[in-house]
């Protein structure tokens, strides 16, 4: 006989929570597998089917158009699917799609099978965050976001040593795409068998988990006082939602939207260039191998783990101690974005790829740590719309995704044709973060974007 959630007497919660956040953060990590393996084969790719640096950085930009344009469906079918659904659908889909990219030679081919990579994986930060809204407290969530955030960088940086050792043992990079896809068909069928929408309906969750999870934001006045919330009863979409034209109209109105989106186009753009090109960089300006490439080109990514595990720690922590969102989400951010900045600017005045790779990673340690600062502040914002508002904030950083490696692969270009100075390509990269900066000064996190008032 099948236990009922009633005879779970116990007054400790359970910890299916945890092992939710566990699955899906190892989702983000897997996907990254799929998503970089091309960056860290640029050249590789460059030399076996001729193509040049531009179309390298097209192919490379052509997967954030893709993500870019399937961030709103992607969220949109977390709610209407479920996210149990829609999440596994999506991994097996972009998993073909990376089997589609070791299959092709010709540069359409590739260019089709990177822009469908890119639609797949587009539902996978707003259906996260859906997640974490639906499964994690309120006290939680700093520290949650960052684990999905810092797995995304475990992912790349794994990404990056392996696919270098790979190449450098000589496995071709068909055979290492072909693998990596396998990763996320197999947590496909795992996440699809364990995990369940919402936590009332998994038979593991107990009530003392559920009830603690159910645990709402502060009262209205500001108090530290928790309160239940009557959980929306729908399995979807109900028809007490927002009408999307409405949604929209709200979200154009809202300051603290439009400072999520700009920062968040200016953060991507200083990462983007850690999963595209830098591993390029290195190997053009330094003319190290690539064993030694992959393993400089994954310490910033590694940064941004540490980082974003420790900014998790910190948005908790300041929320707790002041009991202001401000200060918690925007303040950690403006701070740590700026040191950020004159961190990567200094890297440039450094007379080795190991220097200025240890340098470019201490900055990238403190992008690391805004980044749970701006999970939480989108929950925030966002309320019962917090997919849909997730998923417009990371198109503003996918359009970074589109236009920076198209940047990068012409400059790189112009700058080997030309002897010109590289310099001049991390000074762009510590501009994207002083301007990060600057833009939380819109965020308000005690304001949604449903009814602009404070909670």
């Amino acid at each position: 006989m099948t236990p009922t959630r009633s005879q779970f007497h116990s007054d400790s919660p359970t910890s299916v929570r945890w092992f939710v956040l566990g699955i899906v953060s190892f989702a983000a990590a897997s996907a990254y597998l799929t998503r970089y393996c091309i960056s860290a084969a640029n050249t590789t790719i460059q030399r076996d089917l001729e193509f040049s640096d531009s179309q390298m950085g097209e192919l490379m930009s052509v997967f954030a158009v893709g993500y870019l344009l399937c961030q709103v469906p992607g969220g949109w079918l977390g709610n209407r699917f479920g996210t149990r659904f829609a999440f596994a659908f999506l991994s097996v889909c972009w998993s073909f799609s990376n089997v589609w990219s070791a299959m092709a030679s010709a540069f359409q081919m590739q260019w089709a099978s990177r822009f469908s990579l890119g639609l797949f994986q587009a539902g996978l930060t707003p259906i996260s965050a859906r997640i974490l809204k639906d499964w994690i407290p309120l006290q939680w969530r700093g520290r949650s976001s960052s684990w999905i955030t810092a797995s995304m960088s475990v992912g790349g940086a794994f990404t990056m040593v392996l696919t270098g050792w790979l190449l450098g043992q000589g496995y071709g990079w068909r055979a290492i795409f072909s693998v990596y896809s396998l990763v996320g068909v197999a947590w496909a069928v795992g996440f699809y068998w364990y995990f369940r929408t919402f936590p009332q309906d998994h038979r593991s969750v107990n009530q003392a988990e559920l009830t603690l999870i159910r645990k709402s934001d502060r009262s209205a006045d500001g108090t530290t006082e928790l309160r239940e919330y009557q959980p929306i009863q729908e399995d979807v979409v109900t028809q007490h939602e927002t009408s999307h034209h409405v949604l929209m109209l709200n979200m154009l109105k809202c300051p603290g939207m439009w400072g999520l989106c700009v920062q968040s186009f200016f953060r991507a753009a200083g990462y983007v260039f850690f999963v595209t090109w830098f591993f390029a960089f290195l190997e053009y300006v330094y003319d190290i191998d690539k064993a030694e490439a992959g393993l400089l080109n994954s310490l910033p990514l590694i940064a941004v783990v540490v980082g974003s595990i420790a900014g998790g720690i910190i948005v908790d922590w300041l929320f707790q101690v002041s009991g202001s969102k401000w200060i918690s989400r925007s303040g950690t951010a403006i701070v740590s974005l700026s040191v950020c900045g004159f961190l990567t600017m200094a890297s440039a005045w450094t007379s080795s790829a190991t220097e200025l790779s240890v340098v470019i990673a201490i900055g990238a340690l403190f992008s690391g740590i805004g980044s749970p600062a701006a999970w939480t502040a989108t929950i925030d914002i966002g309320g019962r719309h917090t997919a849909v508002v997730m998923a417009v904030m990371n198109m503003a950083g996918c359009l970074a995704g589109v236009l920076l490696p198209l940047l990068l692969g012409n400059w790189f270009e112009q700058i080997r044709e030309t002897d010109g100075n590289w310099n001049l390509v991390i000074y762009l990269h510590a501009v994207f973060y002083f301007s990060g900066a600057l833009s939380w000064i819109l965020v308000n996190p005690l304001r949604t974007i449903e009814d602009g008032h404070a909670v």
